[in-house]
């Protein structure tokens, strides 16, 4: 009698995950309360969303900066943490994660999906030897998330045919997927038909603003007289009010005939303030700053830089903390995790201005926890010889274990 095969425990789940039912985990990205009941007579989705300019610029702001920071695989040693360019890893963060995209198409793309469905997902690629060769962003469209009995898995299948070769069914460790706000941390909620009904007020204004425009700046009125008009007074008149109105002049109502309006005037329909609390709302959504959606209202020259400082610290940190956990979980060995670490520089963003870096740099050069060389790189400036090593004032010592001062020999430095 043959020896029966032992089945291992990942085929297991994975045919487990093929009988699972296509979304299985409850969706939570459709109408549900508050403003997205209210019928602005507009349809809201990601498509008809990107056509509203602020939020097109909201989303494209957030990819394009995320896209655009240094990446960098670091590695713990004795003195702290260092570069590892070597690490599998570090080729596909920061070179080419595929064979088809650049790193930065392939960060814009994925960040974009995040902020316009809540979700970003990426099919890891491993050789036999078991280290990650390729990232392949999937759209979020195309992946159905299953949940049962403790494991979580991904059935994926692509509408683009050129995708296709990415249909299957994948097990947590094999999709790197991040979300935004989630409610049951399974899969994360669609922000924008989430929040169709203040995008959709921003739609609707729009069309109301350019259906005004395209009617010569006239609010629907009446046009009325006492009297009677025949069939040819009144196609004289029809021809001669047509024509002045086209053209945008006053037309010359004869036969008695007044002009009523029926409507409201632009400024009682407060098209600019419901225009300017659209954008807020949307600010307040992707959390950006209003004036980076050219929303200058309450932006001074002396709280823009602070602005800046705050969407980096508060818009960005917190999202690249989200994908540094998902990668350095799906990324690295369990033997690695702890020793390697993945890192999105921000200090770029938050170093302030001019004055204020060189206030910064004085004082960390001058306390001694930084190195001019250090700030120099900051700076993107090449490194000099002889300002490697830490600089402390002559009226500071240390102090030894003893409590007593630290005679520290300093000639060597100094001839340095």
């Amino acid at each position: 009698m043959p020896k029966a095969k032992r089945i291992s425990l990942r085929d297991r789940l994975r045919a487990s995950l093929r009988g699972w039912s296509v979304g299985y985990i409850p969706d939570y990205t459709g109408f549900h309360g508050g403003l997205n009941n209210i019928d602005y007579g507009v349809t809201v989705t990601e498509d008809t969303a990107l056509r509203f300019t602020a939020v097109y610029a909201a989303i494209k702001l957030l990819s394009e900066n995320i896209a655009a920071l240094p990446k960098s695989v670091k590695k713990q040693v004795d003195e702290g943490f260092e570069d590892a360019p070597k690490h599998p890893a570090h080729r596909l963060l920061c070179v080419a994660p595929n064979p088809y995209m650049d790193v930065f198409t392939f960060w814009f793309t994925g960040i974009a999906r995040l902020y316009g469905k809540g979700n970003f997902y990426a099919i890891i690629q491993r050789n036999e030897a078991g280290e990650p060769v390729a990232l392949h962003p999937v759209d979020p469209d195309w992946v159905s998330v299953a949940f049962e009995s403790g494991a979580k898995g991904y059935v994926v299948r692509c509408v683009d045919p050129a995708y296709k070769f990415l249909n299957g069914t994948y097990l947590e460790h094999e999709m790197i997927h991040v979300m935004l706000f989630s409610r049951n941390g399974l899969v994360g909620i669609d922000p924008i038909t989430y929040n169709a009904g203040a995008i959709g007020r921003g739609i609707a204004t729009q069309k109301f603003s350019a259906d005004f425009y395209k009617r010569g700046g006239q609010i629907k009125g009446t046009l009325e007289t006492e009297g009677e008009l025949g069939d040819d007074e009144y196609a004289k008149f029809m021809r001669h009010y047509a024509s002045v109105a086209n053209n945008f002049d006053t037309p010359l109502l004869e036969y008695g005939i007044k002009y009523k309006s029926i409507g409201i005037s632009p400024v009682a329909a407060q098209i600019i303030q419901t225009e300017t609390m659209t954008i807020d709302d949307i600010a307040r959504i992707f959390c950006i700053p209003p004036h980076l959606l050219a929303e200058l209202t309450h932006a001074t020259f002396s709280n823009i830089e602070q602005q800046n400082i705050h969407f980096a610290e508060f818009s960005l940190r917190p999202v690249c903390k989200r994908i540094e956990v998902q990668l350095e979980n799906k990324l690295f060995t369990e033997r690695e995790r702890g020793r390697y670490s993945v890192k999105f520089d921000l200090k770029g963003l938050m170093r302030g201005d001019a004055a204020a870096r060189a206030n910064y740099y004085t004082s960390g050069i001058n306390a001694g926890w930084m190195t001019p060389n250090e700030a120099r790189r900051l700076e993107e400036m090449k490194a000099l010889p002889g300002l490697d090593a830490p600089r402390m004032p002559m009226n500071f010592v240390q102090i030894g274990d003893d409590g007593k001062a630290v005679v520290v020999d300093n000639s060597t430095q100094n001839e340095e």
